[in-house]
């Protein structure tokens, strides 16, 4: 057995029997990491097979460290006091104009606030550009009055604009806006920026090789994804900044999610990143019950990832996912789902 792979269970035990019984995560299990061939077999027979969650670190060899895009994509962090941290590279500017699915976020009146004054700055701009993604942003906002999420379509240059924006509302203290290209497909991406995101090894001889999807994450925080489960294994990698992800095996996976769909007097679809898990009373009750439990959830892990990070999330496992940082900087990850 490679030293460090073994199950988040593991340690269950042994937190039991110490004096944190308060502390309501686990930690996830670390690797040592290399893409050997005994490596290989060993991630395949201790986590794959037997579906444990292992966490990879980028200083212990995570797959996430050969990934091109990880140093080649982001700068940053910004300077001088209260500004957004990171912005896109010089690398990406010839893609500005490529479409990505958005989530936009008005959760509170300062959120929606942010986003009216967003419009308007682009609006104002002399850029012929700016002033079409202002009434794309308009016309998803305005077709849900009421609302606090929306989604819509629009061209790369709208998260440029969103961190230039952001670092100017935290350096006099307002509020930041919140987008999110989120689970944005690596198939749609053109041959140049593919190339910055080749399949990690692990995913493609761990398995049978047999890469079910795989896609983009890239927005500013806060960045939120509620409990759900995978159809398949997942390989998440952390390209900048910070998220955390809490995990829980499936059976206790599937009963906290039954008792919210109980409160909410629902039967809602388990599977993947749905629009009703995204607003409302759901999003709300799924966060608490995962972020602010009322008493401890035995066997819920924590795993805290930094840019190069990798978290292995075994098919069936249970997870939610948020960043880490301050409002309105920029965070980004990659993940590829196999077999």
């Amino acid at each position: 057995m490679k030293p460090g792979i073994s199950v988040c269970r593991s340690a269950v035990k042994q937190f039991h029997s110490s004096a944190s019984r308060r502390l309501t995560v686990l930690p996830v299990q670390t690797s040592q990491w290399d893409t050997t061939v005994d490596s290989i077999k060993s991630f395949r027979h201790n986590a794959f097979a037997e579906r444990n969650p292992v966490l990879f670190r980028k200083e212990h060899g995570s797959p996430t460290a050969t990934i091109p895009a990880l140093n080649k994509w982001f700068q940053g962090p910004a300077s001088g006091p209260g500004t957004a941290k990171g912005r896109l590279s010089e690398q990406l500017d010839e893609f500005h104009q490529l479409p990505f699915p958005y989530e936009i976020v008005g959760a509170s009146e300062a959120k929606l606030l942010a986003i009216n004054a967003f419009c308007e700055s682009l609006v104002s701009s002399q850029d012929m550009g700016d002033q079409i993604i202002a009434g794309i942003l308009h016309s998803a906002t305005a077709s849900s009055p009421g609302g606090s999420f929306f989604q819509l379509f629009a061209p790369l240059k709208l998260l440029h604009k969103a961190l230039e924006f952001n670092q100017l509302r935290r350096a006099s203290g307002e509020s930041t806006m919140e987008l999110y290209i989120a689970q944005s497909l690596l198939a749609d991406l053109p041959a140049e920026l593919l190339e910055d995101l080749p399949t990690p090894k692990l995913v493609l001889e761990a398995g049978k090789g047999d890469v079910y999807s795989s896609s983009i994450w890239l927005g500013t925080e806060p960045t939120y994804t509620p409990l759900h489960r995978d159809p398949n294994p997942n390989l998440f990698c952390q390209l900048y900044n910070q998220k955390v992800v809490r995990l829980l095996p499936p059976k206790l996976g599937e009963q906290l999610y039954l008792q919210v769909q109980i409160k909410l007097r629902l039967q809602g679809s388990s599977r993947m990143r749905g629009t009703e898990m995204m607003e409302g009373e759901e999003r709300e009750i799924l966060h608490e019950a995962v972020w602010k439990p009322e008493k401890i959830i035995e066997e819920m892990c924590e795993a805290e990832l930094d840019a190069g990070d990798a978290l292995f999330v075994p098919e069936g496992w249970w997870h939610s996912v948020k960043s880490k940082g301050e409002d309105g900087d920029l965070n980004a990850s990659v993940n590829w789902w196999f077999r």
